[in-house]
């Protein structure tokens, strides 16, 4: 049995073009074996349990038409962007081409054809991408009003001039697809949000007709000891909206000291209303027993639809 021969240490580390394999005397044979990844054609990579988005694109600039740049879901993925998980999780890359070019028609991209300024773009990690503010414009034609404003609290938190709500506001000035409801998305914003879920369940209460809420604002016992950082907080009506994803279920600890918090707040006369992934998904549920804990504490209106 003949030993498979070793690659070029620089081979090893990244993805690398079948023509380069060649030209360092690999047959074709060897660029078929199975301790080497075939993310698109004409390229190799060595072989991985898990690809993330930057291993494919990095693979992907292999063969990358001069002028291309990644953009959509797979910029706001790699800048590290809360998507929905049917859009996280796609194989697709998308990639774009400078009008007056045709988008790419290429096994495992997802490829467009559309204007840019050179201020739309930016290096990321050595990747030609869209900023920021461009990439959230492109996401309007694939995302909810709830999702992009996820998107939009993410960016935003970042604190920098690229992403920030200005600079938001003049690409949604730029843009040509989806302008109202990027508008709507960016009246909305709000930096002080720090989770994807948490400015998800903002739209719900805002777009609903509900009272205005504080965001993560910090909640103090009459002696002044600190209670919590209540995601959501009514402080006219002392109620509060905590949003608990799996983790504060499946860790005992944090079940314990999520318990032992509710009760300290609520022993100060305060309630909280607790939110999980499932109530996000029944909005009109939601809306309603909110509305309902908030006019036991002396709220007069009604639901109703503002967006």
């Amino acid at each position: 049995m003949t030993a498979r021969r070793m690659l070029p240490p620089h081979l090893l580390a990244a993805p690398f073009a079948v023509s380069q394999g060649a030209a360092h005397g690999l047959s074709p044979g060897r660029l078929r074996a199975s301790d080497l990844a075939r993310p698109f054609w004409g390229v190799r990579a060595p072989a991985s349990a898990h690809a993330s988005t930057r291993d494919l694109c990095n693979a992907f600039v292999q063969r990358m038409p001069a002028g291309a740049f990644f953009s959509h879901q797979t910029a706001a993925l790699l800048f590290g962007a809360p998507l929905p998980p049917q859009l996280a999780t796609a194989k697709s890359l998308h990639v774009t081409v400078p009008l007056p070019g045709r988008a790419l028609r290429v096994n495992g991209v997802a490829g467009h054809a559309m204007a840019v300024d050179d201020d739309e773009l930016f290096a990321w990690f050595g990747l030609s991408v869209t900023s920021p503010a461009r990439t959230w414009c492109d996401l309007a034609e694939s995302l909810t009003l709830r999702q992009l404003v996820a998107v939009g609290d993410y960016f935003i938190r970042w604190r920098s001039p690229l992403a920030s709500i200005n600079e938001l506001g003049r690409a949604v000035d730029r843009h040509r697809r989806g302008k109202l409801l990027l508008r709507r998305a960016l009246s909305l914003l709000d930096e002080r949000s720090e989770s994807s879920p948490e400015s998800e369940l903002r739209v719900i209460v805002v777009t609903n007709g509900l009272p205005q809420p504080l965001v993560n604002e910090n909640i103090l016992a009459a002696s002044g000891r600190f209670l919590c950082r209540a995601d959501l907080f009514f402080k006219q009506f002392g109620e509060l909206l905590e949003y608990e994803g799996d983790q504060h279920r499946t860790d005992q600890r944090q079940w314990r000291r999520d318990l032992t918090r509710t009760a300290d707040i609520e022993s100060e006369g305060l309630h909280v209303t607790r939110v999980n992934a499932d109530d996000l998904r029944q909005e009109s549920q939601l809306v309603a027993r909110i509305a309902r804990n908030l006019g036991h504490r002396g709220w007069c209106g009604t639901p109703r639809r503002a967006y």
